[in-house]
């Protein structure tokens, strides 16, 4: 049985608070001792602190710590405390041998005077063999054994060699999976933040088009009508010019407008992607498919989610345009428990899947909707057909 005093403790980004009982509590069974130490090493700062404590259960510990408690009521068994403070304490954080002593030795300068002799006397902890936690020539942080004796068999410390040897790569592989974590959360974040900085640039380049060039060209439009003294000739051409830049304006970009911000979404999804549909008439026949319980509850999804499957599926469609020499793709929408799916399916040509990269329009689908924390796919055999499909979380 150990006791866990609340403490937490990490070294550099990694938090030991999780596991150090278990490496505690496993220490005690391999090896014996009741009074076990374990602590981390800070490089940086070149301090060391107890992680975790086992063996404080003990009838002469909890007498020990009465007493301390009574003496120096101040006093944190989890005393921060510099490396360098005494010999020993810099044996052990400097070198990768087990170092021996007396526990009066191996706390001098970093606890009173008082509670070494406390712990010596009246706890029994009153000789100490550290044994460093390396990996990769770095000192992690150490596993402190006490007893009353100073005598450690050889046998026992090939032991304690060893277990300590598996913990310290236990630690580091911990530190690697929490380093992994956090460059996977940094680069989701970054992706995150590229595509709402894109969606910002796409909607003020609409608003900018919608506004201020349309307006533009009405006024253009209107200028023309006023000219009235010109031959016939001229006004058909006054005219003309009229008609273009009316379509101009009607046409293309109110088009453009929408494809780079498709204002349609507030409406609906399926509104939206209708619109894009109607764009493609005459390039590409789209079929669009909708569940019940996506058309049920369309008012109730977010922007942004909708904003997602809306550029997913653009994506998909750019990517059967350029590439399937297609005839007609169906897009299919769905929501499920927790998540809304979208698959593009067409009847082009198709290819072997994994026999060359992913081109830049289905790294933009992807990138998309794992920003959005969803995950895509892609099936496709020679012949066709090719089926992207797309899930992201509500």
């Amino acid at each position: 049985m150990t006791v866990k005093l609340p403490h937490q403790a990490s070294v550099g980004h990694l938090d030991w608070s999780p596991f150090a009982q278990q490496i505690v509590e496993d220490a005690e069974a391999a090896l014996g001792f009741p009074f076990i130490v374990l602590s981390r090493f800070d490089t940086a700062a070149r301090t060391t602190q107890p992680v975790f404590i086992g063996g404080l259960h003990g009838r002469n510990n909890q007498r020990a710590l009465r007493l301390g408690r009574r003496l120096i009521p101040r006093f944190d068994l989890y005393t921060v405390g510099s490396v360098d403070a005494n010999p020993l304490l810099r044996a052990t954080f400097e070198g990768t041998e087990p170092v021996m002593g007396s526990v009066e030795d191996f706390t001098h300068g970093v606890v009173p005077p008082l509670i070494a002799r406390i712990a010596s006397h009246i706890a029994g902890a009153a000789h100490v063999i550290a044994i460093p936690l390396c990996v990769e020539h770095r000192v992690l942080g150490s596993l402190s054994f006490h007893q009353r004796t100073p005598h450690f068999s050889p046998q026992w410390i090939r032991t304690g060699q060893a277990f300590a040897r598996q913990v310290a790569l236990s630690i580091h592989n911990a530190e690697l999976l929490e380093e992994g974590r956090r460059a996977s959360a940094a680069l989701e974040a970054s992706r995150r933040l590229v595509s709402e900085a894109e969606e910002r640039t796409r909607r003020d380049i609409s608003e900018f088009l919608h506004s201020r060039v349309q307006s533009r060209l009405l006024v253009a439009e209107y200028r023309l009508s006023e000219i009235a003294d010109v031959s016939e000739e001229a006004r058909r051409r006054i005219e003309a010019v009229r008609a273009e830049l009316e379509h101009l304006r009607e046409h293309d970009v109110r088009q453009v407008s929408h494809r780079l911000h498709p204002e349609a979404l507030r409406m609906g999804l399926v509104a939206a992607l209708q619109i894009l549909a109607s764009q493609l008439h005459g390039v590409l026949d789209v079929r669009l498919v909708a569940d019940d319980a996506l058309i049920a509850a369309e008012r109730t999804l977010p922007l942004p989610l909708k904003l997602v499957a809306f550029r997913a599926t653009e994506e998909a469609l750019g990517n059967v345009l350029k590439h399937a020499a297609a005839g007609c793709a169906t897009v299919w929408l769905g929501l499920e428990p927790g998540r809304l799916r979208l698959e593009v399916t067409d009847d082009g040509r198709g290819f072997e899947v994994g026999a060359q990269p992913p081109g830049l329009g289905l790294l933009c689908l992807g990138a998309r909707v794992e920003s959005a924390g969803g995950c895509w796919g892609i099936e496709s055999r020679r012949g066709g057909p090719t089926r992207v499909w797309a899930e992201v979380p509500r």
